[in-house]
């Protein structure tokens, strides 16, 4: 399933990224900044398609994402009831390996993205003092469009993570735990082999 879902994925980590770069002002409004940090970041991806260097801008867009997605809690939902059980070593290792990938995905996307009409949705209602919030956008990209809605959590030192992002009504933290899922009970159990073999991008 989540092969399947790789090119619309590609679109959800582009965005779920221009999301979680803009959190990082304490109490600024996801829907405010949002704006800001798409256009600059859709300028860098497209300098990069001009001819930029892949490393340089991969190890950007790392570097964006790592302050701000809450890769550890993401990690901890999608191996689900195999967190409890694993190791120390082996929490780390799937964090690191999960992270390491998304990190890729999302630079793939942000190339073949870059020029896509970016909508932002008006907020349902003010943000005021809640730790959650919902940013939505609709994204056009060569005749098709996709509807994204990002789940935004501040921690307590009042900073915005990413936690999710759904899809055209798909979960994809969902997603990403039933894959683990599947690939546990292909391996027995075996955290290690499921760490070993883990790939956003395959069944």
């Amino acid at each position: 399933m989540i092969r399947v879902l790789l090119k619309p994925l590609q679109v959800a980590v582009v965005f779920c990224m221009f999301v979680a770069v803009m959190a990082r002002a304490d109490g600024a409004d996801p829907h405010q900044l949002v704006q800001q940090v798409t256009d600059k970041l859709v300028s860098a991806a497209q300098a990069h398609n001009d001819g930029g260097d892949q490393a340089s801008f991969d190890g950007q867009v790392m570097a964006a994402l790592e302050p701000v997605v809450a890769f550890d809690y993401i990690a901890r939902v999608v191996m689900g009831d195999y967190y409890a059980e694993a190791s120390g070593e082996q929490r780390r290792a799937f964090a690191e390996k999960f992270q390491a990938d998304l990190v890729s995905t999302y630079a793939k996307g942000i190339a073949t993205y870059a020029d896509s009409n970016i909508k932002l949705m008006a907020p349902a209602k003010p943000i005021g003092d809640a730790r959650r919030a919902t940013v939505e956008q609709e994204v056009s990209h060569e005749g098709s469009s996709h509807k994204l809605s990002y789940t935004m959590g501040k921690n307590r030192d009042g900073e915005w993570k990413l936690l999710n992002v759904v899809l055209n009504g798909i979960n994809l933290g969902r997603s990403f735990s039933s894959q683990f899922k599947q690939l546990a009970n292909k391996y027995q159990g075996d955290v290690d082999q499921v760490i070993s073999h883990w790939d956003a991008a395959e069944d």
